[in-house]
């Protein structure tokens, strides 16, 4: 897996990478600090449909940054799986071309006119080299075990 700008510490790239919680009890505690005393901000979940339920946004030793939902923090790593839809084996590769590029998940009701915001990320954030286009062309799919996420083709190019 390819490693992530955060914090000033300059690494490889950038890479848009699904979180979940690893533990016995089927959460880990989000907090405001990488510190086990650390504020309590919310939790992260383990997988939902075959799919994460946050973002890793950056690491810092022991400890991941996540986004989950409209909270950012940190999440002690031994307890964070992450999933992602890059090899980084020379195949293209999708990137978001856009600030703030959003990232759409399936509609499980069935009743919103368009498909809920799953993430966003950066401009320039590798999105996947293993995706497939859906069968309307509008979008490009990144298959889950159960759901699926979805990118606009217009937000992202598909880079050699």
């Amino acid at each position: 897996m390819a490693t992530l700008a955060f914090c000033g510490l300059m690494q490889a790239q950038n890479v848009f990478t699904v979180v979940y919680a690893t533990s016995d009890d089927g959460f880990v505690n989000v907090r405001a600090t990488p510190s086990n005393k650390g504020r309590i901000l919310t939790k992260l979940y383990a997988f939902s449909h075959g799919l994460g339920n946050g973002v890793l946004v950056g690491k810092k030793g022991n400890w991941s940054k996540v986004k989950s939902g409209n909270v950012t923090g940190w999440a002690y790593s031994k307890f964070v799986g992450t999933q992602t839809w890059y090899e980084g084996k020379g195949q293209p590769r999708l990137v978001a071309i856009r600030e703030n590029t959003p990232i759409y998940g399936d509609d499980l009701s069935g009743e919103a006119p368009s498909l809920p915001v799953f993430a966003t990320v950066k401009k320039g954030t590798i999105i996947a080299d293993t995706f497939t286009e859906t069968d309307d062309g509008e979008y490009y799919m990144l298959v889950t075990a159960h759901d699926n996420l979805y990118i606009k083709k217009k937000d992202a190019k598909v880079v050699k």
